[in-house]
């Protein structure tokens, strides 16, 4: 069995067809109903005239019968009730109708096929009275001309005008509540990419509508009240810790600078490289909490992602060829977007950064630059020992590093490098190169 569908768009045309189907099937049954009634009740009436001029179970005198049917003519509209008395070979010997083909016994229906004056629809009952003789009874089932023509004409338009109400309606009813999910959507996309201070509308009807937003709105707030503490006791840890390391740090290159030192100068040395690591990771702790505030999207501006990616790369280069590495560029297509260079910059140096630092000395790195439907596509590609797909969550959390501890890092490079892809809504996947490691980066243009 199929699920019902969960969409919205779906649950209504699932409720259209169903609609449309009860509809038209309570309009046939309306009118076949009728129709069926009406030929009960003209059945019952010609029945009743017929047994009228011949009970049954009596044989009937020819010339009285003759007689009750010219008085019975005389009486009666002949578009209204007939009357046909015939002999054996079908020839009339009385009655106001004549008949275009031979009727069997029994009941059956009249048309204008039949051409009998003044009746279009009409039901008859033919019987054996004795002697040979056939008597036909018949009438009208249409209190008008066309009344079942008409009357069909009357169900088709008053459903249909049904129809197009409840249509009109629905997709009333769907746009209104469409309209709603997607404020709702875009306050999550909002709040996603970092503004916290979006809120979900309100059309201030006091309806659900409105307090399901009320709701969702000091959820929010609440959220991002938490968020804000966080982020605050974060950004002052990561303040107040940089002033006094970066004292310790100077203390350390005076002490190191002076004769004395002389004996633990290396130490000191290795002291000092620890400071500037602990300093580049409040840093890049700080930079990351500015990142997912959302407040750099003010600077984005056109620029080509191929231009930017290769600068880097020159930057990079020499460090590369410190350990005998190699950095190529593949490919590199033109590809134009609008982003935050300095961003982006920071990207591009923490992705080759990574290659060098985490692989071996002769290691080949490869960087393209593609323009592709999605947009922007960059791919950085190593030779080294790769990170295994169990651990790649854990590489893009915060502090995050591998289990065997290879390389050096505070585990915030690839945190960091995710922050700047997705405050350009664009996406950073890891994946096995088979051996080595391939980050592939893309960009909406």
């Amino acid at each position: 069995m199929r699920p019902l569908p969960r969409s919205l768009r779906g649950l209504t045309i699932v409720f259209l067809a169903l609609f449309l189907t009860v509809t038209a099937l309570a309009g046939f049954g309306t009118f076949f109903a009728t129709l069926s009634m009406v030929r009960v009740l003209v059945d019952e009436r010609i029945r009743s005239e017929s047994d009228a001029l011949v009970p049954p179970g009596t044989k009937a005198n020819r010339s009285e019968l003759i007689a009750h049917i010219l008085e019975l003519t005389r009486q009666r509209d002949t578009g209204d009730l007939g009357v046909l008395l015939s002999d054996a070979q079908g020839k009339p010997i009385a009655g106001n109708a004549r008949f275009s083909r031979k009727l069997p016994l029994g009941y059956s229906s009249l048309g204008q096929g039949d051409r009998i004056v003044g009746l279009s629809q009409g039901r008859v009952l033919v019987r054996e009275v004795g002697g040979g003789m056939r008597l036909a009874v018949f009438a009208e089932t249409e209190p008008i001309d066309n009344y079942f023509t008409m009357r069909r004409r009357i169900y088709i338009a008053g459903f249909g005008a049904i129809v197009l109400v409840v249509l009109a309606g629905l997709i009333a009813f769907r746009r209104l509540v469409g309209r709603r999910i997607d404020e709702a959507r875009r306050t999550a996309e909002s709040i996603i990419e970092g503004d916290l201070s979006h809120r979900v509308p309100m059309s201030g009807d006091g309806g659900e509508f409105d307090q399901q937003a009320a709701v969702f709105n000091r959820m929010l707030d609440r959220i991002g009240q938490l968020m804000g503490e966080i982020r605050n006791v974060s950004n002052n840890i990561s303040h107040e810790m940089r002033t006094p390391l970066a004292r310790l740090r100077n203390e350390l290159a005076l002490i190191e600078s002076s004769p004395e030192a002389a004996p633990v100068r290396d130490r000191l040395l290795e002291a000092r490289e620890q400071v500037d690591d602990l300093l580049g990771m409040f840093s890049a702790m700080l930079r990351i909490a500015e990142i997912e505030n959302g407040s750099r999207r003010a600077g984005f501006a056109p620029l080509d992602l191929s231009e930017l990616t290769e600068e880097i790369v020159e930057m990079v280069r020499p460090l590369a060829e410190e350990q005998d590495q190699r950095i190529v560029v593949e490919r590199s297509d033109p590809a134009r977007l609008v982003g935050d260079r300095q961003m982006l910059s920071q990207l591009v140096l923490n992705l080759l950064e990574n290659a060098v630092r985490h692989t071996p000395n002769g290691t080949r790195i490869r960087v393209s630059v593609a323009r592709e439907v999605s947009g922007a596509v960059l791919v950085v590609t190593d030779g080294g020992p790769g990170i295994p797909a169990a651990q790649r969550q854990l590489v893009m959390r915060r502090f995050g590093r591998l289990e065997r501890g290879e390389g050096s890092g505070h585990g915030l490079g690839l945190p960091l490098a995710d922050a700047i892809v997705r405050l350009h809504h664009g996406t950073l996947m890891l994946e096995d190169a088979a051996p080595g490691l391939r980050v592939v980066v893309t960009l909406p243009a």
